[in-house]
């Protein structure tokens, strides 16, 4: 109900547009008329004149400010009704919110539609791409290097932070046009790899943010929904029914985590009683099934109703390969622990997975497992989402296609141009401020 007004102010905003739009084109409002009577020849010549006064109000640039306008309009509406607030609205980029749109949603408007961008990574080595990083990329005028010899002419340049050992290691800054964006696919517990860093260190430094939160200035979601009208139910219907011979599962080899994930897989495996199977080397798991699963899809994984999306934080928008992959990919239904509810009413289709806070404890959701696996209507009721929503998975994990230099490439030419700089990080991305305190 917060973001009524909101909404209401935007769709009228785009009403009175619209109204606007139709009286400019009206030729009465344009010219109105008030001569006598005269000649087809010399009527001829008016509608000549007031197709050309037409013409010169709706100039390109106008037309495209108009149009860009409306879009803006749309997607903003569109957020809102999804859940997010009026303040997550504000704070998103044109790519951002675009990346959120309904399928078939055009794209921002081009900052530079011939201009030629180079991406600079600082990276000790070049990786190797299984697929083009601008296959299916909504623009491609991009040029890659990692040649330290190309940071003085980059136009934005990549540094990932759980890699870096200290601001030292980064290169002289020659120019203030570029644009500095720091990476990082971790929670905000995880962000530096090595010890006895600090965010702090690197205040004033980047320009932009890129991260799998839909706020960051380049968004590299681990899976990310749109709207749709899909018609799938009579493919996933029987996929679902054909393969799904066991109840739930989780894999995993690091046996951590400061949400006390694995306490809460121990007591829900009590109460399942043999129905949930650890596959890796935490609780005494089946390591034999999915050998090297970090690096490998687990096929087997397709055999299960429900899977364990149990992240090793519960952090603002933190929803990883466990939720898109493991999960949705497989045809299961996921049971989360990590974002809030609110994040995953905000970023998942609706009715598609079960969250942990839903429940008292593991014992109740043992049991409310045991009742939708006796129950096939209610079971694929958790399915039916297939039908008008889409996951799509784009972050490079088991062979899929990564997106993350498209996403750069993309906000190159979407974003504003206008300076920017983190001067102070921890606004941004803060452990104290975006994730709950550990638990045991």
């Amino acid at each position: 109900m917060r973001n009524l007004p909101r909404l209401v102010f935007i769709l009228f905003t785009g009403t009175v547009t619209a109204i606007f739009c139709m009286l400019l084109l009206s030729s009465g409002f344009l010219a109105a008329d008030k001569r006598p009577f005269t000649s087809r020849k010399e009527q001829m010549s008016i509608k000549e004149e007031k197709e050309e006064n037409r013409k010169s109000v709706f100039a390109p640039g106008l037309l495209k400010a108009q149009q860009q306008f409306a879009r803006t309009v749309h997607l903003d509406a569109h957020l809102l009704e999804r859940g997010f607030t009026d303040e997550q609205v504000g704070s998103m980029s044109p790519l951002g919110k675009w990346l959120l749109a309904p399928k078939g949603s055009p794209p921002p408007r081009l900052n530079a539609a011939n201009k030629t961008y180079l991406i600079c990574v600082a990276l000790s080595e070049s990786p190797r791409f299984r697929f083009s990083p601008w296959d299916q990329c909504s623009v491609r005028n991009c040029m890659l290097s990692y040649d330290e010899k190309d940071l003085h002419r980059a136009d934005a340049v990549v540094f990932h932070l759980h890699f870096t050992r200290s601001p030292s290691e980064l290169p002289a800054r020659s120019r203030t046009d570029q644009r500095w964006i720091f990476l990082t696919d971790e929670s905000p517990f995880h962000t530096f790899l090595h010890d006895h860093q600090r965010l702090s260190s690197y205040d004033g430094l980047f320009n932009w943010s890129m991260s799998y939160r839909m706020d960051s200035d380049v968004p590299v979601p681990y899976g990310r929904t749109i709207r749709g009208n899909f018609s799938t139910e009579h493919y996933w219907n029987a996929v679902v029914r054909a393969s799904k011979t066991k109840l739930v599962a989780i894999m995993g080899s690091n046996c951590g985590g400061r949400n006390g994930r694995w306490s809460y897989v121990r007591a829900l495996k009590s109460s399942l009683r043999g129905n949930l199977d650890v596959l890796g080397r935490c609780l005494d798991g089946n390591r034999t099934v999915c050998p090297g699963h970090f690096d490998r899809d687990c096929a087997a994984l397709g055999a299960y109703k429900f899977y364990l999306s149990l992240e090793n934080s519960n952090c603002r928008e933190y929803l990883t390969e466990k939720v898109f992959w493991n999960a949705y990919r497989k045809f299961a239904v996921p049971i989360i622990m990590g974002a809030s509810r609110q994040d995953c009413r905000r970023l998942l289709p609706p009715r598609s997975y079960l969250h942990a806070d839903d429940f008292a404890d593991a014992k109740a959701l043992a049991g409310y497992l045991g009742y939708l696996d006796r129950d096939d209507v209610r079971y694929l009721g958790y399915h039916e989402w297939r039908d008008r929503y889409q996951v799509i998975n784009e972050h490079g994990y088991f062979g899929s296609v990564s997106k993350h230099y498209c996403r750069i490439c993309e906000a190159l030419h979407y974003n504003p141009t206008k300076p920017k700089v983190y001067a102070r990080l921890e606004r941004f991305w803060s452990k104290e401020r975006d994730c709950a305190p550990a638990s045991a």
